[in-house]
Formats: structure tokens, C-alpha cells, sequence
């Protein structure tokens, strides 16, 4: 798609949060559901894995509406039937509303696709290479799992539960004052913040959550219409991971995450890890004593502690990136993906832990559907490889940051040379050097554009 035919406007999601006033009637409700989505997660869970697993990967997994639709309705239908003995659902004997399962089934399909991707790269590892994995050979699975078990999704056992409940507007939703709302399913709710405001708001999805310390949050999915931004000045960053740098972009600019942070999550890293370590040595506890409790409580607290600051830095580098630019193009990459690219440097999954591109792809994206801005996402094949301006490739260690070309004698800065490939391919992807190498691909699908 050509940036002179793009929308006019861009689709911005986004999320409120309210405390709700629990009365005994809306505990019970949220018990039931949840007590009801935990026997339907390990049933579809079971569905999933008979049906699209280990033994029928070659069977093409629902990658439409129409397609998941089927999914969900026949496991909604053989679980009623297998613990009901029911034939239509009935939300009252169930003790979950038929729209709640669906998106509770919508995120379970979408999970166990992932899942499948692991799967079927495991697939491909040879009969020593499963036995050494089983064994734990290399130190990656203390648990001794099964290969086709590696990032398989859980089955809830003893007290996991899980704490929400979501729900569709269905032209259900309605902000009935300034602190009344009614949602599908549990009807009036009193929440604590004045929400007048959101009386012309478009709602998507409404979410229930009992939190950990037993009280309840009211979470709004929202969408609006933003006016696209002229998409005149560019950008490109090329992800990066040496001496905690972020990005290097298009225009020769370093992104870095501050020392500070870096500090401070090292700090708050540490205190979890020595909490850790206690639980380790107190082995003759059990797993419900008080003492463990504590701990595991302590450690959430530091985890989402770490997560937050290392959150709101991300927040700042968006900013960096984003604010003087109409369009900016990134690599579309995930954590595995970045591992692959850097698997040689040093350090490198403990660099992951600090800088995560999923999580700071989604605040880019965040900002710009948020003022306007087109994000462009490329295929992130060979953009360090490749000469830019040429088609011509030459690998190097990732501790090589600069050579000199031999096609050119061009001296070649590795990451200021990625990011020059990357927004030229994010704008013209027709000039993507994966066409070269995979010609039976459509240019359109080496880029994501929002």
C-alpha cells in the first residue's frame, strides 16, 4: 500500500480502568464465571491439542473469522454436552454467559496458535535432539519435559483460578450516571471514579478482574477515529541491543535506556531473585504455608514493580522515536526472533530482559494510532546483510559494527545501514531482498501497516 493511498484515519484502541464497588451479589456471579471458564479452558485446551496438536500439524489451523467461529461453537457444544448433558448453553446452569466463552475461546485459539508455531519448529528437531531436550542436556528444561510440551499451555490445577471475565457491548452497555454503568451479564455496576465522560465513547468489550487483594476492577475496551497525520517526515529504527541501545535510526540518532533504569531494575531484579532463593532453600515447606505465601506475594509485587519502571522508560524512548516524525518504519520482530538476530552477542538474553521489543512495539504502536501517526512494520530478513542502495550481502559477526564494503569500499555502519534498508523497505517493499530469495512471496506481505 502506497503511503498516498492510505486512510484518512486511524483506529485507536485503548483501555480505562474503574474500581468497582463489590456487593455480595456481584462476588458470587464473578466466582461462578470463573469457576466455569477454568473447567472450560482445560476442556478446550484438551479439544485443541487432540485436534490441531503434536499428531495433526499438517491439518491447516482456523485462521479466519468464519473458520474460529466453527472452533468455538463445537467446543462450546461437546463441552455442555460431556459436563451438562445439555444441548443449547444456558448460561444459568453453566455459570457463564455464551458471549463471555466466546471471547474466552477466541484468546485460548489465539494462544494455542502460538503454542502450535513452537510446536512445529520442535517438530523438526531430530531424535537425539528431542532425547537431549528431555534429558535437559543443555540446561533448558529442569522439568524434563516432553519436546512437544515446550511453550504448550498449562492446565489449571489445585487453586489456579483465572481473575477475569470478559465481556462484549452487544448494545448492552449503557452509563446509566456518574458512577453507574450497566454491562452484559451482571447488569448495574457502582464504580468509584465519574464516568459521565465516556457517555458518547464507543465501548468494545467491558472486562471484570478481581485482583489480588480481593477487590474489583472494571476494565473498558475503547475505540475512536483518529485523523491520520499527513505522512510527510520519515523515519526508520533499527532494533538494537549493544550497551543497552534501542534503537538506531535512519537519521543517525542513538536511542539508548537511561542508566538509571537500567540501575534500578538490576536492583529490583536482584531482590527478587534472592526471594527466589530463599523459597529454593526452604525446601521442607509447603507449598501452602504461610511463609511461601509471603514470599511468592513479594516476589508479584517486585515483578510488577520492575515491569512498571522499565514500562514508563519505554514510554519516554516511544516518545523519542515517534514525536518528530509523521511516518516511522520498525522491524517487526518478536523476543525469538530478536534472540536469533543477536544469538552471538554477549549476554544477550539477559540484554532481553531489559529490553523487550514485543513490549516496546506495542507502546510505539499505542502512540502512533494515538496522534495520528502511520507505523509500518517490515520483515526483518537480512536488514544488516544487505548493502543498502545495492542488492549485494555480506555476513558478519554481531560484534563486527562497521566494515568496509567489498562490492563498494564503502565504509558500512552495521545498524546506521539497517535502518537506511529498513525504511526503504518499509516504504517501497518492493525492494525487499526477500523477494530475491523467496519469489513466489507478494511484496504486501513483507509489511504491516497501520
Amino acid at each position: 500500500m502506497k503511503l498516498e493511498k492510505l486512510s484518512k484515519s486511524i483506529e485507536n484502541i485503548y483501555v480505562r480502568r474503574y474500581r468497582v464497588v463489590a456487593t455480595p451479589e456481584l462476588i458470587e456471579h464473578h466466582a461462578r464465571n470463573m469457576q466455569a471458564q477454568n473447567q472450560l479452558w482445560n476442556f478446550g485446551n484438551k479439544y485443541l491439542e487432540k485436534t490441531y496438536g503434536r499428531k495433526h500439524l499438517d491439518r491447516p489451523y482456523p485462521n479466519n473469522k468464519t473458520q474460529k467461529n466453527y472452533v468455538i461453537n463445537d467446543i462450546k457444544a461437546k463441552f455442555i454436552k460431556e459436563n451438562y448433558n445439555l444441548h443449547r448453553w444456558n448460561a444459568s446452569i453453566v455459570g457463564l454467559h455464551s458471549q463471555g466463552a466466546n471471547e474466552f475461546l477466541t484468546t485460548l485459539l489465539t494462544n494455542f496458535g502460538e503454542y502450535r508455531k513452537t510446536l512445529y519448529r520442535a517438530s523438526k528437531m531430530t531424535t537425539q535432539e528431542k532425547l537431549d531436550y528431555g534429558n535437559n542436556v543443555h540446561g533448558n528444561n529442569s522439568q524434563h519435559r516432553s519436546w512437544y510440551r515446550k511453550g504448550s499451555l498449562n492446565y489449571l490445577r489445585s487453586n489456579n483460578s483465572f481473575k477475569t471475565v470478559s465481556l462484549p457491548n452487544n448494545n448492552q452497555v449503557e452509563i446509566v450516571s456518574a458512577h453507574h454503568i450497566k454491562i452484559q451479564d451482571y447488569g448495574e455496576l457502582q464504580v468509584v471514579e465519574n464516568i459521565n465522560n465516556l457517555r458518547n465513547a464507543t465501548i468494545v468489550i467491558t472486562k471484570l478482574k478481581r485482583k489480588n487483594n480481593d477487590q474489583f476492577e472494571l476494565q473498558l475496551v475503547l475505540k475512536r477515529q483518529v485523523d491520520r497525520v499527513e505522512p510527510t517526515t520519515k523515519v526508520a529504527g533499527d532494533w538494537n541491543m549493544t550497551n543497552n541501545k534501542v534503537f538506531h535510526t535512519s537519521n543517525a540518532e542513538e536511542i539508548y535506556i537511561s542508566n538509571d533504569v537500567v540501575n534500578k531494575a538490576d536492583a529490583l531484579e536482584r531482590q527478587i531473585n534472592g526471594l527466589k532463593s530463599k523459597c529454593d532453600k526452604s525446601v521442607w515447606l509447603g507449598q501452602n504455608s504461610r511463609r511461601i505465601a509471603r514470599i511468592n506475594e513479594e516476589i508479584r509485587r517486585l515483578n510488577i514493580k520492575r515491569e512498571n519502571v522499565l514500562d514508563e522508560h519505554y514510554k519516554q524512548l516511544t516518545h523519542t522515536l515517534i514525536d518528530d516524525y509523521d511516518v516511522v518504519v520498525i522491524e517487526d520482530l518478536d523476543a525469538k526472533d530478536m534472540r536469533a538476530k543477536k544469538r552471538q552477542a554477549r549476554s544477550a538474553n539477559r540484554k532481553l530482559a531489559m529490553i523487550k521489543p514485543y513490549r516496546m512495539a506495542q507502546f510505539i504502536e499505542m502512540l502512533a494510532n494515538r496522534t495520528g501517526k502511520t507505523l509500518i512494520k517490515v520483515d526483518a530478513y537480512k536488514t544488516s546483510q544487505v548493502e543498502y542502495g545495492t542488492t549485494h550481502e555480506e555476513k558478519h559477526d554481531t560484534s563486527v559494527r562497521e566494515w568496509v564494503s567489498t562490492l563498494t569500499g564503502k565504509l558500512i555502519n552495521r545498524d546506521l545501514n539497517a535502518s537506511w534498508n529498513i525504511l526503504d523497505w518499509g516504504l517501497n517493499p518492493e525492494h525487499h531482498i526477500k523477494l530475491r530469495d523467496y519469489p513466489h512471496l507478494n511484496a504486501s506481505s513483507l509489511v504491516t501497516i497501520n
